[in-house]
C-alpha cells in the first residue's frame, strides 16, 4: 500500500490495482474549497495516466462525505465581479467534467452526507455505495442559487422530473430515494460497505483495461451530451443568478443567521 496524503486529500495505491481518493478535510465537512479542487484535479491527471491503476475509489474521512461549496469561497463570490465569478466556476465544472471523462471504473464510497457539489462527485461516478442512513440534499436555491455545474450530471442519472424536483425543492433525500432514482447502485449498514466495495471492484480488475475505457466512451458518446459548451452554459447560468440580489441576500442571511427577505413572516 502507498499512500500519498496533501492538504485536502489522502492518495492510496494498492498492489492489486485499486486506488482510494479520501477527502480528507473533516473539520469543514469535505467542502469543495479551491484547494481541495485543484488537488483532485491533479491527482485525476496523474492517475489517468497512471496504467497500474485499474479502479479508482472516491471516499471520505469524517462524518460528512462532501457538503458541497466552500463556505469562505461563497463569501468571496459575494464581491467578486462576472469575470471573476466565471472563473471561480469553471474550476468544479472541469473537475467533474473530468471525472466523467475518466477512462477507468469511478466508484463513490458514500459514508457520510453529501450536499451540492457532494451529489455532484457521486453523479460522475460510474458506481455508488452508500451507507444506509446518509442524508443528501441540493439546497443551491435556499440560498438564491442554481445547482449549475452539477446539474449535467444529476439530470443524466436521476432524470428530468426527479432533477426538477429536488433542485427547486431543496428537500432531503435519503438513500432509499437515491436508489430509486438512479444515483447509487445500493446502500448497506456502515459495517458492510467495505465488503460490499471490495466485490463491486473485484470483477473490473479481470478485464481488458482498454476495452473498459473503450465500453465507458462508447455509452458517452450514445447518452446525454455532455461538452464544453454544455460547461460553458452552467457556468455562466451561474453567474448570471449572481447577478440577481436574490443571491446576495440569500447568502447573506445564512451567514448572519436569518431568513431570506423572500420568506412570508408567519
Amino acid at each position: 500500500m502507498l499512500n500519498m496524503e496533501k492538504e485536502t486529500i489522502i492518495i492510496r495505491k494498492s498492489l492489486n490495482g485499486i486506488c482510494e481518493i479520501i477527502l480528507n478535510q473533516p473539520e469543514k465537512h469535505n467542502s469543495l474549497s479551491p484547494k481541495m479542487i485543484q488537488e483532485l484535479s491533479d491527482t485525476f491527471d496523474m492517475l489517468k495516466e497512471d496504467s497500474k491503476v485499474k479502479v479508482l475509489i472516491i471516499s471520505s474521512s469524517g462524518k460528512s462525505f462532501c457538503a458541497g461549496g466552500d463556505l469562505d469561497w461563497m463569501k468571496k463570490q459575494i464581491f467578486s465581479d462576472r469575470a471573476t465569478r466565471i472563473i471561480e466556476a469553471n474550476k468544479l465544472a472541469n473537475l467533474l467534467y473530468k471525472m466523467y471523462q475518466f477512462p477507468k471504473p469511478l466508484i463513490a464510497k458514500v459514508e457520510g452526507n453529501a450536499f451540492g457539489g457532494g451529489v455532484g462527485i457521486i453523479s460522475v461516478c460510474d458506481i455508488a455505495i452508500c451507507s444506509e442512513n446518509i442524508r443528501l440534499a441540493l439546497t443551491e436555491v435556499k440560498l438564491g442559487l442554481i445547482p449549475a455545474t452539477i446539474s449535467p450530471y444529476v439530470i443524466l442519472k436521476i432524470g428530468s422530473n426527479n432533477a426538477i424536483d429536488l433542485f427547486t425543492s431543496a428537500r432531503n433525500f435519503n438513500a432509499q430515494d437515491a436508489k430509486n432514482m438512479g444515483l447509487i447502485k445500493t446502500f448497506c449498514k456502515a459495517d458492510d460497505i467495505q465488503n460490499i466495495i471490495e466485490d463491486e471492484t473485484e470483477p473490473f480488475l479481470l478485464n481488458a483495461p482498454s476495452a473498459i475505457s473503450a465500453s465507458k466512451n462508447l455509452v458517452k458518446k450514445l447518452s446525454f451530451k455532455i461538452d464544453q459548451e454544455t460547461i460553458k452554459f452552467t457556468v455562466e447560468a451561474l453567474a448570471d443568478v449572481w447577478e440577481n440580489p436574490e443571491a446576495i441576500e440569500g447568502i447573506n442571511a445564512f451567514f448572519e443567521k436569518r431568513k431570506p427577505n423572500w420568506l412570508m413572516e408567519t
